[in-house]
C-alpha cells in the first residue's frame, strides 16, 4: 500500500505541475500566453517549425501531465512528460547551469521532472490510479515501445533544433 501511495504522490504532483506549465501557454493559468507566442520564441531558438514544436509541447505538458496525474493510459502521460522535459532540459536549461541564479533557471528541476516521468512510465500507475481502478491493463512490451517512440521524438526535437539553432556570433577583438 505505501508503494502505492507514493506512487500517486509522485504521479499527482509532477503531473500536475506538468500539466499546469503546458495550461499556461494556453492563457488558461498563471501568467498567461499563447502558443503563436510560444512557438515564436521556439523558432527563435532555433526549433523550427516553431508553432509544430509548441503545439507538441502543449500536447506533451498539459496532456501528458493530466494522464499522469490521473494514472490513465499506462506509460503514455508519463513517457510524454520524460520527453518533454528532457528536450526542455537540454535546449532551454542546460546552457543556465545546473541551479537557478540571478533570475536564470537552471537544469535541477526540468531533468528531476523527466526523471520522475521516466521512472513512473517505467513502474507504471500504481493501483492508486485510474487505470487501476478501471482494471486497465497494457500489453508486455508497451512501455518500451512508447519510451522508444518518445525517445524519437525528442531526438527529432533536438536534430531540428541542432540543424536550426541560431549561430554563436564571433567577433574578432
Amino acid at each position: 500500500m505505501n508503494a502505492d501511495l507514493g506512487l500517486a504522490v509522485l504521479r499527482v504532483v509532477v503531473g500536475g505541475v506538468v500539466a499546469m506549465h503546458g495550461l499556461m501557454k494556453l492563457g488558461l493559468v498563471g501568467q498567461g500566453g499563447s502558443v503563436a507566442g510560444v512557438g515564436a520564441w521556439f523558432g527563435s531558438i532555433g526549433l523550427r517549425p516553431g508553432i509544430l514544436w509548441a503545439v507538441v509541447a502543449v500536447a506533451a505538458e498539459a496532456g501528458g501531465g493530466l494522464l499522469m496525474a490521473l494514472g490513465l493510459g499506462g506509460p503514455i502521460g508519463p513517457g510524454l512528460v520524460a520527453a518533454d522535459l528532457l528536450v526542455v532540459t537540454i535546449v532551454a536549461h542546460w546552457p543556465q547551469g545546473f541551479w537557478v541564479a540571478g533570475g536564470k533557471s537552471g537544469w535541477e528541476f526540468p531533468v528531476s521532472l523527466s526523471a520522475a516521468g521516466l521512472a513512473v512510465a517505467l513502474v507504471g500507475n500504481g493501483a492508486l490510479s485510474l487505470d487501476g481502478a478501471f482494471g486497465l491493463t497494457y500489453p508486455e512490451g508497451f512501455a518500451a515501445a512508447w519510451l522508444g517512440l518518445m525517445a524519437a521524438g525528442a531526438l527529432l526535437a533536438l536534430i531540428a533544433r541542432a540543424i536550426f539553432a541560431p549561430k554563436a556570433s564571433t567577433s574578432a577583438s
